[in-house]
This record gives C-alpha cells, sequence and structure tokens, in this order.
C-alpha cells in the first residue's frame, strides 16, 4: 500500500464517529431518557394529564352554585312627604342561595334576604314602626318553552366543553406516539447504520487492495492500464460511500441526541443490535379500532355537531313559564323576623310567562347556515380521517409483510454471495484463481450485505409506525 493511499485510509477514519462505544444504551432505556429530557414529550403529558383533569368540566353547568351578596346603603334624597317617609333611610341588607340549572332547561334559586330598615324623622302617626327587619325565604323556578327547550342549549355547551378537552387530550396522544415511533425508528436506523459502516469499511479496504493489486501488475507489465482504471473508479466509489456513510451517521446519531435533549452528533453508547431472525419473527402490533388522531376528528366533529344546535338554539325566542314563591316576616326585633319568615302566614305567590324574540332574520338564518356548513365539514373530515386511517394501516402492513418476504430473498442471495466468495478463497489457497478474483467476490459479499441491513432497517421503521396505532394512552 502506498503513503498516499495509506493518507487517504487515515482522512477518511478520522472522519467516521468513534466505533469504540462504552456503555450500552438499550432501546428501553433511550425512550425512557426520551420520556425525561424531550420538552415536547413533557409538553404533551402535561397537556394529557390536563385534558384528563379536565374531562368533567362540563358537568359544572349542571351542579349548583352558592351565591351570597350584601350592602349598605344611607340614603338622604328628598322624599315627597316626610311625615310618612322621613328625611333619611338606612338601609343593609345580606341575601345567600343556591342557584341550579338542570339538562332539561329547569332552573331553581332558593335564596334567602334579611335586610334591616331604619326611617329617620318620620310621624309615628303615619308611619308607627320606623326601624324593622326584614326575612324573606324564596324558591323560584323557570322551565324553557321555546329556546333551549328541554334543556338542548345547555346540553350543546356541556358537549362542546367536554369534547375540546378530549379533542386535546387524544391530540396530544397521537403526537406523543408519533414522537415515540420516531425515536425508535431513529434509534434502530443508528444501530443499523454502524453495521452499514463497518461493512463499508471492509469494502473500502477490499478496494485498497484491488486498485494496488492493479497497480503492482501495470507497473511490472503484467496487466492492461483498462483493469487499474477500472479498479481505481471503483476505488474512488467505495471511497465516496464510506464518506457518505460516515457522515449520515454523524446526522443520524445528532437526531437521536437531539430527542433526549443533547446538541451533538457524538454517541459514545453501544445500541442494542437485531439479529435477523428476531427481525424475521416480529407481528403486526396489537391495532386499535381508532387511532388517537381518528379519535381527535370525531370529538371535532361532535363540537361541530354541538356549535350547530348551539346556535340554532340561541338565536330561537326566548318562552319561559316562571313561579316564585316566598314567606315573609317583619319585626322590630330581628330574631322575631326571622322567626316570622319561616310561617305561610304572610306568603307571597307569582307565576308569570316571559318572551323575548331577535329581529334579524336574515342574519340568523345565515349564522344557522354557516354552522350546519361547519358540521357537514366536520363530518366529511372525519369520514377522510377514517379512510386515511384504513388506508395507511393497510400500506403500513402491506409494506410490512413485503419488507419480511424481501428480506428472506436477500438472506439467500447473501447466503449465495457468501458461498461464492468462500469457494473462490479455496481455490485462491489451491493456486487455481488469483487474489484479484477473491477481491472482487467480496465485494460482491459486500454489497448483498449492505442489502441485507438496507432491509432489516425498513422492517424496524415500519413496525415502529405500526405502532401509532396501539390501543390506550401513553
Amino acid at each position: 500500500m502506498s503513503l498516499s493511499t495509506k493518507k487517504t485510509l487515515l482522512t477518511i477514519l478520522l472522519m467516521i464517529p468513534s466505533m469504540g462505544f462504552g456503555n450500552q444504551l438499550s432501546l428501553a432505556n433511550f425512550l425512557h431518557q426520551v420520556v425525561e429530557k424531550n420538552q415536547s414529550y413533557s409538553a404533551g403529558q402535561l397537556i394529557v394529564e390536563s385534558a384528563n383533569q379536565r374531562k368533567n368540566e362540563s358537568s359544572l353547568i349542571f351542579k349548583p352554585s352558592l351565591f351570597a351578596q350584601t350592602q349598605m346603603v344611607i340614603d338622604k334624597k328628598p322624599t315627597t312627604n316626610k311625615l310618612a317617609q322621613g328625611d333619611q333611610t338606612d338601609y343593609s341588607n345580606i341575601s345567600a342561595g343556591i342557584l341550579q340549572q338542570f339538562n332539561i332547561g329547569l332552573q331553581t334559586k332558593l335564596s334567602y334576604n334579611l335586610s334591616h330598615t331604619k326611617i329617620y324623622n318620620a310621624s309615628t302617626q303615619f308611619l308607627p314602626v320606623s326601624d324593622f327587619h326584614d326575612g324573606v325565604a324564596n324558591i323560584e323556578l323557570s322551565q324553557s318553552l321555546w329556546r333551549n327547550f328541554m334543556g338542548r342549549e345547555s346540553q350543546a355547551q356541556a358537549a362542546i366543553i367536554a369534547s375540546s378537552s378530549q379533542a386535546t387530550k387524544h391530540g396530544e396522544n397521537y403526537k406523543l406516539k408519533a414522537l415515540m415511533a420516531q425515536a425508535e425508528s431513529i434509534y434502530w436506523s443508528v444501530s443499523q447504520m454502524r453495521k452499514v459502516l463497518r461493512v463499508q469499511q471492509e469494502s473500502f479496504e477490499r478496494a485498497i487492495k484491488i486498485r494496488s493489486w492493479n497497480q503492482n501488475r501495470l507497473k511490472n507489465g503484467l496487466g492492461e492500464s483498462s483493469d487499474f482504471l477500472q479498479s481505481d473508479a471503483n476505488y474512488k466509489a467505495r471511497e465516496y460511500e464510506l464518506k457518505s456513510a460516515g457522515q449520515e451517521l454523524k446526522i443520524l446519531q445528532r437526531s437521536l441526541n437531539a430527542l433526549r435533549g443533547s446538541d451533538s452528533d457524538k454517541l459514545e453508547e453501544e445500541l442494542e443490535s437485531v439479529q435477523v431472525d428476531k427481525i424475521k419473527k416480529l407481528t403486526l402490533p396489537l391495532r386499535g379500532e381508532f387511532r388517537d388522531d381518528t379519535k381527535a376528528a370525531l370529538e371535532l366533529k361532535k363540537i361541530s355537531k354541538a356549535n350547530a344546535e348551539l346556535a340554532m338554539e340561541k338565536n330561537k325566542p326566548t318562552l319561559e313559564v316562571f313561579g316564585n314563591y316566598a314567606v315573609n316576616g317583619r319585626d322590630p326585633k330581628y330574631s322575631d323576623a326571622v322567626s316570622n319568615s319561616f310561617s305561610t302566614t304572610h306568603d307571597t305567590k307569582a307565576i308569570g310567562l316571559r318572551f323575548l324574540a331577535p329581529l334579524d332574520f336574515g342574519t340568523i338564518r345565515d349564522n344557522i347556515s354557516g354552522y350546519q356548513k361547519d358540521q357537514s365539514a366536520a363530518e366529511l373530515n372525519y369520514r377522510q380521517k377514517l379512510f386515511d386511517q384504513e388506508k395507511e394501516w393497510g400500506d403500513l402492513t402491506m409494506k410490512f409483510e413485503d419488507a419480511k418476504i424481501k428480506l428472506s430473498l436477500i438472506e439467500k442471495i447473501e447466503e449465495a454471495q457468501k458461498l461464492k466468495a468462500s469457494n473462490e478463497r479455496d481455490r485462491l489457497n489451491k493456486g487455481r484463481t488469483v487474489t484479484f478474483q477473491v477481491l472482487n467476490f467480496e465485494q460482491d459479499y459486500a454489497q448483498s450485505e449492505l442489502a441485507r441491513i438496507q432491509s432489516e432497517t425498513a422492517i424496524l421503521n415500519i413496525y415502529a409506525q405500526l405502532k401509532t396505532f396501539s390501543t390506550g394512552d401513553l
């Protein structure tokens, strides 16, 4: 081997990432590092956890609410009759109660009101009691008869809230699974590329030997220049392939490190190496009925349907029947006023109707039509997502099985090339062939090795993608 050739080989080897690896980095450990250190994954997990915690948020619409209010008023405005109304009124009030909206359109309000009134400088002849307390226990009922009939508007609002959180959850779950599939794919790509690099190194070294062999024959007048030129072209091609493989490995290692939060193209750990027999035994992973992105599309469809329902309901006229019943107590003494407020002696009853109707019918009609189109679009998007899901699964399973068949065929080719190279080495030992022929046959064997490694990598990458169809959350 000439000095220039040795320098070239040394330069190429220095460009290639270190092949002397340290501790082993298993696939499970690497994926754990991605979970722990990848910020996108951590953010996705938080979003999923948030969606899970908000899954019952919609029920709050139909849960009771506590309300309370207090105020104090000092009123010195002029009165029309000072003898009866005095010239100043002090008023303080506190009220509290429970309000609840039911899913059938019924609204209830149960409250208690306690107030104190004091009127100054009024004549006792016209106003015998000018300092007194009022206690009022009250219940109000209101039932929708047109807008929000049977709670349609409220139910639509609840559906929007519930589906929004679920759509977010499923969408993020799909992103997390896709990220883990990408991580697994890159891991195997790096592992397999290291195999490729070893084969390329061996192939390059053989190319150097072939070139040197032909160069020596040409110098000694035993060969043709065309043979040397052919071997020189082969040497340069193998040199290019080795450089390219080294650069590709660096890029893959940088991608792998980036997934675990490191900006480096160096990877000192040893990776798992999957044997071909194990790859051939891989079977399709367990598949769920719907992929997570399809589940998200289904929830978006529900949101669009609820939005259309909500638009139609909120633009309908309001017609409500309402009733009010209160028991009242008044007395100068606070305790007596409270006690009397729970007696039916001075009760109050009321029943009535409320009506309210918007008048801009054109805008209302266009608004409802727009929401209905959104609903139709969401339905079409969901159907397309179902179609895409089935098509992608079918494509991946077909590629998976086809790649396994091709791997078996490539194995046979590799075995044939191996036998051919071995046989030629035996012939060389018996003096029946030349080194040049052996080196050529070994190059053929190396190419079949590369084809087998590439086929293995394709299967592993497809298998990682198939896992995005798996059941359950991450």
